[in-house]
């Protein structure tokens, strides 16, 4: 009987190749048919997907292996079972099971139930659930069919998908909504979504489904305004306009919006400010949007310049958890000028002061009237012009002048100037007013124009009620503290004060040459009254004073004074210049001479000197010598040493009227012939019998009686006689 070696377990993997070789022998004679053996397959469930190599023995399967073909209940084992027979007779034969287990391998993707879902969901619905999906993988094992979803495409932020198993190998995705997001049919009517199914493949193939959801409409949407209809509209005043004016336009995107157009408030300004309810009864709004003007000739622009219809929208059949009405929106309608008033003054002060004379640059006699129209544009535009000039003396006769004032037009802050300047000198003999009369007319660019007329009274002050202040401050600071400077005049004087103009000094000068440079502000005052000398009352009033000083006040005085002053001073300064001058060329001239004479006599002192020197200590006698002199006693005896009297050589030049004489000791007058007594003492003198006396120290004094009684002192001092002190 054959016998077959070993077990067969083979383990292969699904699509895998099974080549196993049966081992078998026979103990019969060797190659005999007794022992020759033969290998065939008994047939089973699976036995058509092997075959068995009758002479070799080698079982290989007929295709690829699928474990998903194999009855799950098996868990992929196949058991084939191999006869093996000899050819003797009678034949003998020996089974054997060979067993081989099919692994699962992941190679099928999970398949949906359906290609295509669509689900509805209402918009603003939260958390709710949309709807689910199924999906099936047929591989046997769960490690390789277990199905795990994932969603893509546009909005899928908005959603939620959770996968939960419902067997082996099938499952199903649940798609909802995050409890914190719902949808809005308006922003975004329906989603296309992506379903992905996959198990764990490394070559991450997957399986897919198209998902529509379809977003259904609430009324949820409150109202909006369309902004172009709110564009501001232009309506001209006194009746010009009727009817339909506007259309405010509302829409709503819900599909059932039912709307209507509500006038919630009327706001009404003039330049800005609030005029209160004026204007509430001009306009009215339908529910249509419609607007309309119902009291075309109450509409005024100088009462109200500006209309605001506050407006909404309204949905009547929005969902009552929703808001049903829009924001609001403003309706400007700008209130068009019409030419309509006339300009009118501002100031009641008629009556100014002037000066008589032109300067140049011309000065501004007043910077008045000012005047205002309420009309806006050329409507509102004035220009001055003056109509008549009268003057009237004091007795009351009126005489018309012409070309003696000229108006020039200026405007700030909504407020016209009128700038009254002299053309040319005015007669300064004439006592009385001038009276001017000045039209302001505005200048419309459709219809006629309309005017207002003002009468000046204008006088002219004398110089002498002028004064000129100068201030250390800049023009700026000047006019900052204008007020405060005309208080203190004012309060200083007693009368109205009236400032002609203000200028730095570089200005003043360029006008007037010749002015000396002063670092200061000028702000010359005129005064309409008769006060006598205006510059005095103000320096006599300390308060007044000090104020002004305060303000950087340097200079106080009338125009003409200080103008007829400046020839005085410019003399002042020449004849002082010229002092000074002639003081320094004295001191000059007094300083050389006395170092002319310092140097002579320092000169005399040194030439002295060296002729004192020339004596040689050898050429000096043996003789005894005159005390206190350079003589000895054989050439000239002292007249006390009852000797022969010889004169001395001292030689005195100087006169009395010499103030050098006064000087002790002085060598510039009194000199010494050296020269004379050096041959004299050449000659021998006998020499004394008693020994030589000790060197005394002798005070020579010489008195000379001079002019006047002057007394010269003359003092020579030597120690021992050495000539070598000399």
């Amino acid at each position: 009987i054959p016998v077959v070696s070993g077990s067969y377990n083979i383990f292969v993997q699904e699509e895998g190749n099974v080549s196993v070789t049966i081992q078998a022998h026979d103990d019969d004679q060797p190659d005999t048919n007794n022992s020759r053996l033969l290998f065939s397959l008994l047939p089973s469930p699976y036995s058509h997907n092997f075959s068995v190599d009758p002479d070799s023995g080698i079982l290989r399967n007929l295709g690829p292996l699928d474990r998903e073909a194999i009855d799950p209940a098996l868990g992929g084992r196949i058991v084939l079972t191999v006869r093996v027979a000899d050819c003797g007779v009678p034949v003998l034969s020996t089974e054997v099971n060979v067993t081989i287990t099919v692994e699962d391998i992941n190679d099928n993707l999970p398949i949906f139930n359906k290609s295509n879902y669509t689900f509805q969901v209402k918009e603003r619905d939260p958390g709710v659930l949309v709807g689910v999906v199924e999906a099936r993988d047929a591989d046997q094992t769960e490690a390789n069919n277990r199905i795990s979803f994932s969603l893509s495409g546009s909005g899928a932020n908005n959603f939620m998908l959770r996968g939960s198993v419902l067997g082996s190998g099938w499952a199903e995705g649940r798609l909802r909504l995050p409890s914190d997001v719902s949808l809005d049919y308006e922003t975004q009517n329906s989603f296309t979504l992506t379903v992905n199914a996959e198990n764990p493949d490394p070559q991450g193939a997957e399986a897919t489904a198209q998902v529509v959801v379809e977003v259904e409409d609430v009324n949820d949407e409150p109202p909006t305004l369309d902004s172009a209809s709110l564009h501001g509209i232009r309506v001209a005043e006194n009746g010009s306009q009727h009817g339909l004016v506007a259309e405010v336009v509302a829409r709503d995107v819900d599909t059932m919006a039912q709307l209507e157009v509500q006038l919630v408030n009327v706001l009404c300004t003039k330049a800005g400010v609030d005029v209160g309810s004026l204007c509430h009864g001009w306009f009215s709004v339908l529910a249509n949007g419609s607007v309309f003007i119902n009291q075309s000739e109450a509409i005024d622009y100088e009462t109200c310049d500006l209309v605001t219809l506050v407006v909404r929208a309204c949905d009547l059949t929005t969902d009552p958890r929703f808001e049903a009405y829009s924001n609001n929106g403003s309706l400007p309608i700008t209130i068009e000028d019409v030419n309509d008033n006339a300009p009118y003054f501002l100031h009641e002060d008629k009556t100014f002061g002037v000066q008589g004379y032109l300067a140049w640059p011309p000065d501004v006699v007043h910077s008045c009237p000012q005047a205002r129209d309420d009309d806006s544009g050329d409507n509102g535009a004035i220009l001055f012009s003056i109509l008549q000039v009268d003057f009237i003396t004091k007795d009351g006769a009126t005489t018309t002048f012409q070309g003696f004032f000229r108006v020039s037009t200026s405007s700030a802050d909504n407020e016209f100037i009128g700038n009254i300047e002299l053309v040319t000198n005015l007669d300064s003999t004439l006592q009385g007013t001038y009276q001017v009369t000045v039209r302001a007319q505005d200048r419309p660019s459709v219809g006629p124009a309309q005017e207002a007329r003002i009468t000046l009274n204008l006088f002219t002050v004398d110089q002498s009620y002028r004064v000129r202040l100068q201030f250390s401050t800049n023009k700026e600071e000047v006019l900052a503290h204008l007020e405060e400077i005309k208080a203190a005049l004012a309060q200083a004087t007693r009368t109205t004060v009236y400032v002609v103009n203000i200028q730095d000094m570089e200005t003043a000068r360029r006008a007037a040459p010749g002015v000396g440079k002063q670092e200061a502000w000028g702000m010359p005052v005129s005064l309409g009254s008769e006060l006598g000398s205006v510059a005095r009352m103000i320096r006599s009033d300390q308060d007044s004073l000090t104020r002004l000083l305060q303000q950087g006040l340097v200079v106080l005085g009338s125009q003409e004074s200080q103008e007829a002053d400046t020839p005085k001073v410019l003399t002042g300064v020449i004849v002082g210049l010229g002092v000074a001058l002639l003081l320094v060329i004295v001191i000059m001239t007094t300083v050389l001479v006395c170092a002319r004479r310092s140097y002579h006599r320092k000169l005399l002192a040194v030439k002295a000197a060296k002729e004192a020197r020339k004596t040689a200590v050898g050429m000096m006698p043996s003789d005894s010598a005159i005390p206190g002199t350079n003589m000895y006693t054989s050439e000239r005896a002292n007249p006390m040493l009852n000797l022969a009297t010889k004169d001395l050589g001292f030689e005195s030049q100087s006169s009395s009227s010499d103030l050098d004489n006064v000087s002790l000791n002085s060598l510039d007058d009194n000199s010494v012939d050296l020269e004379k007594d050096k041959q004299k003492i050449k000659k021998p003198l006998p020499c004394p019998t008693e020994p030589d006396p000790e060197p005394l120290s002798l005070v020579l004094e010489g008195r000379k009686r001079g002019t006047g009684g002057q007394k010269e002192d003359l003092s020579f001092a030597n120690a021992g006689l050495d000539t070598t002190d000399l």
